[in-house]
């Protein structure tokens, strides 16, 4: 059974650029800060769209087991890596699409949320992560900048480089 966290206040840094979530952890209070951006980049690499389940992946994310380190993967055709011993966690950078990272990441936050820690808004009164659903900045031309950035980073992990050098890329 998960721990719940219950949210006390949210405040939001705009020299930093950062959001401050502070819970009643039942002994005490914690916080979790994290970069503005955190929204956008999770909208662009799992190609997501609400803002209140990306905040809800950002502030369960701390509380993921690690996972050990799987030895180091060599084999760069798709055909000989699926011959691989599957790794025990798809991750942003394993799975083969948007999708299936996507899928793989719920599932391990639903986990989380269900096993270790979940944060829940306070019983009564306002919602304090109102305020960050509301100015979350998540906007199509940054999302769509952060997902070719994560596409080009998957590719280069799974494949071990783009289809074309830089060098050979023809020019508009």
């Amino acid at each position: 059974m998960a721990i719940k966290y219950t949210v006390t206040d949210v405040a939001e840094d705009v020299q930093r650029g950062l959001w401050q979530v502070t819970y009643n952890t039942g002994d005490g209070t914690h916080a979790h800060q994290f970069p503005k951006a955190t929204l956008e980049w999770r909208a662009a690499e799992y190609g997501l769209d609400d803002p209140a389940e990306i905040l809800d992946i950002i502030l369960h994310e701390p509380y993921v087991p690690p996972e050990p380190s799987p030895a180091p993967v060599s084999v760069t055709s798709p055909s000989a890596r699926a011959a691989q011993p599957e790794r025990a966690r798809v991750t942003l950078y394993t799975a083969a699409t948007t999708e299936q990272a996507r899928t793989a990441h719920r599932e391990l936050i639903a986990q989380v949320k269900a096993e270790r820690v979940r944060i829940e808004p306070p019983p009564k009164g306002p919602d304090p992560l109102d305020s960050i659903r509301a100015r979350h900045g998540i906007t199509p031309e940054g999302r769509r900048a952060k997902a070719m950035t994560v596409d080009i980073h998957r590719w280069k992990h799974l494949y071990g480089g783009l289809p074309l050098p830089t060098e050979e890329v023809p020019h508009a």
